[in-house]
């Protein structure tokens, strides 16, 4: 992900000495015609945003967000846009690219970015074109929390 050169200082300054070698995490987007890209979710969840707009083409007035390969929202432009995109994105995961359009009732309606999708995961796709749009999101994003027990508390 391209950076804002003061991003890019605070980056720089966060990640020198880390346990983790930053050069390995990465998630794949697919959108378009079978078009697939690499990006680094080591940054903030807007700069994340606006470069995979940047890089597949798209508007800055575009909203898109990204969806896990079974169809359930990240929901990216919910989270704070100074959270870390690698807080929410699990490394080395294949995202779907969505976009997301807002009624003047609030509303979102979720349109898959990926022309194929129907053909090679309709489970997803209809997911995501279904009126829940993949608003259960308890299974995508980055880790699965334990089950809760069938206890009333």
């Amino acid at each position: 992900v391209l950076f804002r050169s003061n991003e890019y200082k605070s980056y720089l300054r966060m990640t020198v000495g880390s346990v983790e070698v930053q050069g390995t995490k990465f998630i794949k987007v697919l959108f378009g015609d079978n078009e697939e890209k690499l990006f680094n979710p080591c940054c903030r969840t807007l700069l994340l945003l606006e470069h995979i707009k940047e890089s597949v083409g798209y508007t800055e007035e575009t909203e898109v967000d990204l969806s896990d390969e079974n169809g359930f929202m990240v929901h990216l432009l919910r989270c704070p846009p100074l959270s870390y995109a690698s807080d929410l994105l699990e490394s080395r995961r294949t995202f779907i690219l969505v976009k997301v359009t807002r009624s003047d009732d609030g509303t979102e309606r979720i349109e898959p970015m990926l022309k194929n999708l129907k053909l090679t995961k309709p489970s997803a796709f209809e997911r995501l074109t279904s009126n829940g749009s993949g608003r259960g999101n308890d299974e995508g994003g980055k880790k699965k929390r334990g089950k809760k027990s069938g206890r009333r508390r």
